[in-house]
């Protein structure tokens, strides 16, 4: 027990902290030039913003991103561990789900084309990091077949990029929520790394979980201004959307390939949005529409239509929830490290059947709400 508490830097505390701090401060630079010169994001029937908007921030993020760990290799490289082929493939593949949100950003390309490239990349991506084994509990590991390995992992690529995708229509709720995943997956790493036989390997994961944290710290007050959140400075758009969904969905492989996390963990980041989306898509299945067509069902988009137009409001419930379920995936980790005792799958099976009792409660009880009278 004591050798467990006992820390390890996988890089040293100084570095990730201005690491942190740099991106922030770069990718507010930047937004500046988006909001300048970026394309813009005109009102929409399923829009929740009323004035044109600048979009794409998420290319302030991305390039925000790739400056700050670029200089800190270049100048620090020997100070960070790990495997350089793991962070290129990483940072490659988000970024390129980025730079396709960017293009539909400006020329709104068709849904069955996004999704066409979205499998293809992220089958790419599956077939370096798919999973081979799935842990349902204490002594309960099952081997995946190499295809159906393939097939899943890339299944929750997809399910994560549009996740992030289909929530981010509320100043500031996406862009949090991103925040606090990347953020507690560095706390992951940090925690368990060190105490993995292959823990070191995840050096640059780590670094890259923390310079695109900060690169949305540096954006967030444009997406949500202080003093008036319900007017955005600058949207992320689907560059920014994509770009972090790839990577929350990506590094939850590659953590769990290096036996740090576990597939589990990456539902624990993002249970609340996941069963918005999922049981969304489920509501509209039903009714027989297109799920593929842009909508305003989402229950965070009820909300803001019939309960409270408030996006700061909104944002801190959300932020809430996302906390919670990551900090409880972090205590479900440390429960099978010290007490060898594997609770990852049931506890987040309760989450979800807790989150989705929630969902279909309030769903039902806000659509008997008359919508307000300015509703987003």
């Amino acid at each position: 027990m004591t050798d467990f508490w006992q820390i390890t830097w996988l890089i040293p505390p100084g570095l990730l902290l201005g690491a942190l701090v740099a991106s922030a401060c770069v990718s507010a630079l930047l937004s500046l030039l988006v909001i300048k010169g970026g394309p813009i994001d005109n009102p929409r029937e399923r829009g929740a913003h009323s004035d044109p908007t600048p979009t794409s921030g998420g290319l302030a993020i991305m390039a925000a991103s790739a400056l700050t760990i670029g200089l800190i290799i270049c100048f620090q490289g020997h100070d960070i561990p790990g495997s350089w082929r793991d962070g290129l493939i990483l940072f490659g593949f988000a970024s390129l789900m980025g730079i396709c949100g960017a293009i539909d950003d400006v020329a709104d390309l068709p849904a069955s084309w996004r999704l066409a490239f979205q499998i293809s990349l992220c089958l790419v991506f599956a077939w370096f990091y798919r999973v081979t084994t799935l842990d349902f509990g204490p002594g309960l590991i099952v081997q995946v077949p190499p295809l159906l390995g393939l097939l899943g992992s890339a299944a929750w690529l997809i399910l994560t990029l549009n996740t992030i995708n289909f929530m981010d229509g509320s100043n500031g709720l996406a862009i949090g929520a991103q925040t606090i995943a990347l953020l507690v997956f560095a706390g992951l790493i940090l925690l368990m790394a060190p105490l993995s036989l292959f823990g070191a390997y995840l050096g640059v994961v780590l670094l890259i979980c923390i310079c695109v944290a900060g690169a949305h710290i540096g954006f967030a007050p444009f997406n949500l201004p202080p003093g008036r959140p319900q007017k955005a400075k600058a949207f992320q758009g689907d560059a920014g959307s994509m770009f972090a969904g790839a990577l929350i969905g990506g590094a939850t492989l590659v953590v769990k390939a290096y036996g740090v996390g576990s597939v589990w963990f990456g539902g624990f980041l993002l249970a609340p949005l996941l069963v918005d989306v999922v049981l969304t898509l489920i509501v509209r299945t039903r009714k027989k529409e297109n799920i593929l067509k842009p909508h305003k069902e989402h229950l965070y988009q009820i909300w803001l239509q019939r309960r409270d137009g408030s996006h700061w409001r909104l944002a801190l419930r959300v932020w809430g929830l996302c906390l919670l379920s990551s900090l409880i995936g972090v205590g479900a980790r440390l429960v099978d490290r010290i007490y060898h005792t594997d609770i990852r799958f049931l506890l987040l099976v309760a989450l979800i059947a807790a989150y989705s009792i929630g969902w279909l409660q309030l769903r039902t009880a806000l659509l008997k709400r008359p919508l307000l009278n300015k509703a987003p």
